[in-house]
């Protein structure tokens, strides 16, 4: 059955591509002939039979010379698309599937493939991919290459579940060309590192626990030449204690905690203000203060416990990296089924590249700044993670008035059912 699928193809596709270029060398034909009339007609035209005779064979040469290297052209493009380790397909205006080499066939479940015949959604459905499709059909020219990543479900329960990245390409004549990667590798060494770093961290908190407790007893007992050090022992032990309370939340996330959520109609306006009373003791010394705009109520379904988490690491972010003497903006506001959140600081911003980089875990834009002001490098990592297991969107970029960072969150009011 494969031996007769892959003739079946081979001879598809070579019938296409030889009447595609029989089309396109037939226009050529055409147009050198035009301008072989038009060459006679003019004053400078050879006239003898042997001139004519001669250029005849220099134009038919050159347009055989032209398809050679065109067929040769086309027949590696078909060996590198068929021998691709990514996935390729490409539809036309119609959506009608033109090209789809194996690997597409077999990320997407496609049996019996025969280009030109159907659409893509006969071939397979999957909403994520339609709409990368029609993004990528509607971008600008200078836009940033359209991608998506989702789990795709094969229809009918046949097969797993399985990961995948896809980014779109824009081609000529409305059509689109899809490029598809396979994460289940790449998903499984994540999970095996969040489970590894989730291990550790519940090895660490119990030793750390016993080593604050035993600093706090010793701040008491100790005289004030050697309390410095016992100060010191204690805000190293409890920063370590909030690095391993990052990492156990991030894992969790990661492992699909986010999955279930703990669903409550929650007034983040709420959440703000009890989140600024926590950071208050930390702001007041900078002179800071909280400047709550928008709505006054913001209401949606969601988990309480971290979506306050999600305001307090914006807040903490703001405060350590805002001016000093200068607000906290943060901004609330519905529009239709979304809640919006905006949080905005006078600090310097951060440059373009690394807008997408903060979300990595660990990850730091100054590594002794961020130490001085106590940052485990997890904060924005926690706080996508909260977003998306959420269902909703998150920006950064710089604030166009104050110049700081500018984070835009967009959570749906409805209620969402765990997965």
């Amino acid at each position: 059955m494969g031996l007769a699928a892959g003739i079946l193809i081979g001879l598809g596709v070579g019938l296409v591509c030889a009447l595609l270029l029989l089309w396109q060398s037939h226009r050529r034909f055409k147009r050198e002939l035009q301008r072989l009339v038009s060459l006679v007609n003019s004053p400078l035209a050879p006239h003898s039979p042997e001139e004519m005779l001669s250029l005849l064979s220099r134009q038919l040469r050159q347009q055989q010379l032209d398809w050679v290297s065109q067929n040769q052209q086309l027949q590696d493009w078909q060996y590198l698309s068929q021998r691709l380790p990514w996935g390729y397909l490409r539809v036309d205006e119609n959506n009608v599937v033109l090209d789809c080499n194996p690997v597409a066939q077999r990320l997407l479940r496609i049996n019996q493939w025969q280009p030109g015949i159907k659409l893509l959604l006969e071939w397979v459905r999957s909403y994520e991919l339609d709409q990368l499709i029609e993004a990528t059909r509607q971008q600008q020219a200078d836009s940033p290459t359209q991608s998506r990543e989702w789990i795709f479900y094969p229809s009918g329960g046949d097969g797993k579940p399985i990961p995948l990245r896809a980014w779109g390409l824009p081609l000529p004549r409305s059509h689109v060309a899809i490029f598809l990667e396979d994460r289940l590798e790449a998903k499984m060494l994540t999970q095996q590192r969040d489970r590894w770093a989730s291990d550790v961290a519940h090895e660490l908190k119990t030793p750390l626990t016993s080593i604050r407790l035993l600093a706090e007893t010793l701040q008491s007992r100790v005289d004030s030449a050697q309390a410095v050090w016992v100060d010191r022992l204690l805000n190293e032990t409890l920063r370590l204690i909030r690095l391993v309370e990052d990492l156990l939340e991030l894992s969790a996330l990661n492992l699909g905690a986010g999955s279930q959520l703990q669903l409550h109609s929650v007034d983040l306006a709420v959440l703000v203000r009890e989140a600024w009373q926590s950071l208050e003791p930390l702001a007041k010394p900078r002179q800071q203060e909280l400047h709550l705009t928008g709505t006054k109520q913001a209401c949606l379904w969601g988990d309480e416990q971290r979506l306050y988490r999600l305001i307090l690491n914006l807040l903490d972010n703001a405060i350590k990296y805002g001016k000093p003497g200068s607000p906290v903006h943060v901004v609330l506001a519905e529009a239709g089924s979304e809640v919006g959140l905006e949080v905005y600081d006078h600090g310097p911003g951060l440059a373009a590249d690394q807008f997408e980089s903060v979300f990595q875990p660990f990850y730091r834009t100054d590594t002794a700044r961020a130490r001085s002001k106590g940052g485990t490098g997890l904060g924005l990592a926690i706080v996508r993670q909260i977003v998306e297991a959420h269902g909703g969107t998150i920006q950064l970029s710089n604030h166009f008035q104050t110049g700081g960072l500018w984070i835009r969150v967009k959570l749906p009011q409805k209620r969402l059912d765990p997965l």
